[in-house]
């Protein structure tokens, strides 16, 4: 009785040694050269197949039509006010900046403004308070720097109207009580004014707009508008949305309502669509290698068990073929079985009331697969634009409150771009890419973030890669019966392994094209 279970445990350690050396022998043939991880497991030219597909997906893709047409510039004049300059004098007058040579000799003050006023070509008035005489001699000097050196050498000041080709000289104390007269009465002219305009009759005007917003165009125009002096605010005209119509309605002089057109005419215009295409390419090559074993025994006779489940139906029945087949979970004593194995050998050994199984299973996997995902989308220039392609799963976290709470999350490649168009060819996208997937590794189901985050300059129709990621994975793993395991030759049976080597690569393409 027990020779022929040791004869038989002889020769299943041969054909163990037999079947791992078969599977070593398979394995050294075809993998005995590691990966060649720095070469690309995507080898096809991705870019020529996008621009093909973008051309499909434009044909298929909205074409609005042909409007007014008109050469956009970057900028265009609305309004415009001179401002009078009262000290410098521009560069456009050239007769008051040439290069000019003097010497004055005890010459009367009078004089030489006389004078200065012949070479500058200009009207210099002088007032009755300026009198004296003066000495002087320049060389080589602009013509309105000599002039404001004569000035400071008597203290006298100057009024200059260039456009109106006149100066006024005097002394500082009668040159301020003009001006202060001036302001008082340009005050009281501006009221006068006021009140003139105040019977100006008051009109309301519908403006329709087409592309933007009657929010956006109030926004816009009450912004230009608003005239903000110290703590208190004007605004001339009044501005109501009209949802509706897709219109405004504009309260003002008639002044004011031409401005408010001219606005609108500039910002109310059709903006140009861009259709934004990824193309998603995840590639993975993997070699899986495992070598498990079953074995198992039971004896029973006259009373006495030894080894089978205690009180198992193996025993209680009388050790059928059933309760003992090589596939039972019944009567093992070590079971390190190779999952999905794709080969193995199993011998049932029954001898009287003892029965010996063993099943020796082997498993040797090898792929390469390859995903292309080719989310896309149409958007308007300067316009968020997502799309989300995935799952939703419940993620568990713990409160400080020794309780739990689940949300669901976004488990899913995500796409959100905000193109926009530069007006020379080029396309500026703002880019957020999620590829996240669920991690079910473990009892609390979480997630795995992969997000790039970027801004690229592209030309309008080019496709260019943003992300490049390459992860390798190398697993090996060995379990046996303590002790057991350790023994030549028939520890084989009492043990498992499993070898594994995976390469995951993943490219991101994006690719823009104004319609």
């Amino acid at each position: 009785m027990i020779k022929k279970p040791l004869g038989i445990i002889f020769i299943l350690s041969v054909l163990t040694l037999f079947l791992n050396g078969c599977a070593n022998s398979k394995f050294n043939k075809k993998y005995n050269k590691p990966f060649k991880h720095n070469t690309p497991l995507i080898k096809d030219n991705v870019k020529l197949t996008g621009k093909a597909e973008v051309d499909k997906t434009v044909e298929m893709g909205p074409t609005p039509i042909d409007g007014d047409h008109k050469k956009l510039t970057k900028r265009k004049q609305i309004s415009s006010v001179k401002e009078r300059n009262y000290l410098l004098i521009p560069e456009d007058y050239v007769s008051l900046k040439q290069i000019v040579s003097f010497k004055f000799q005890n010459l009367d003050y009078v004089e030489a403004m006389s004078l200065m006023a012949n070479i500058g070509k200009v009207n210099i008035l002088v007032g009755e308070e300026v009198a004296g005489a003066i000495s002087a001699e320049l060389e080589n000097v602009p013509w309105d720097k000599a002039f404001n050196a004569l000035l400071d050498m008597k203290n006298y000041a100057a009024d200059i109207d260039v456009a109106s080709n006149i100066i006024r000289i005097h002394s500082p104390s009668v040159l301020t009580s003009q001006e202060s007269y001036k302001s008082a009465r340009a005050a009281a002219v501006k009221k006068k004014v006021e009140l003139e305009d105040s019977v100006e009759p008051i009109i309301s005007e519908i403006f329709r707009l087409y592309y933007i917003s009657p929010a956006e165009a109030k926004a816009t125009i009450v912004e230009l508008f608003t005239d903000r002096s110290g703590d208190s605010t004007y605004m001339p005209i009044q501005v109501t949305e009209e949802k509706t119509t897709r219109s405004i309605i504009v309260r003002g002089k008639e002044k004011d309502l031409d401005v408010v057109d001219k606005v609108i005419r500039e910002i109310d215009i059709r903006t140009k669509q861009v259709l934004i295409e990824a193309f998603i390419v995840e590639a993975t090559s993997t070699f899986e290698k495992a070598l498990g074993t079953k074995l198992g025994g039971v004896y029973s006779r006259q009373g006495e068990q030894i080894g089978g489940s205690i009180g198992g139906s193996s025993v209680s029945s009388g050790i059928t073929d059933t309760t003992a087949a090589i596939g039972g979970t019944q009567d093992l004593v070590a079971n390190f079985g190779a999952a999905g194995a794709t080969s193995g050998i199993g011998i049932l050994k029954k001898t009287g009331s003892g029965v010996l199984k063993v099943q020796l299973e082997a498993l040797e996997a090898e792929g390469l697969g390859k995903t292309i995902s080719n989310p896309k989308i149409f958007t308007i220039d300067n316009q968020l634009a997502t799309i989300t392609q995935g799952e939703q799963i419940a993620v568990t976290t713990a409160t400080g409150t020794g309780t739990s709470s689940t949300e669901f999350k976004d488990a899913a490649l995500k796409l959100n771009v905000t193109p926009s168009i530069i007006g020379d060819g080029n396309v500026l996208l703002d880019i957020t890419v999620n590829n996240d997937t669920p991690n079910r590794s473990t009892s609390d189901v979480g997630i795995n973030k992969m997000e790039i985050k970027t801004k690229l300059l592209i030309a309008d129709g080019d496709i260019v890669v943003i992300g490049g990621i390459k992860k390798n994975q190398i697993s090996n793993t060995k379990n046996q019966t303590p002790g057991v395991g350790n023994l030549p030759v028939v520890g084989n049976l009492f043990k498992g392994k499993a070898n594994s080597d995976t390469m995951n690569e993943l490219l991101i393409f994006i690719a823009p094209r104004i319609l």
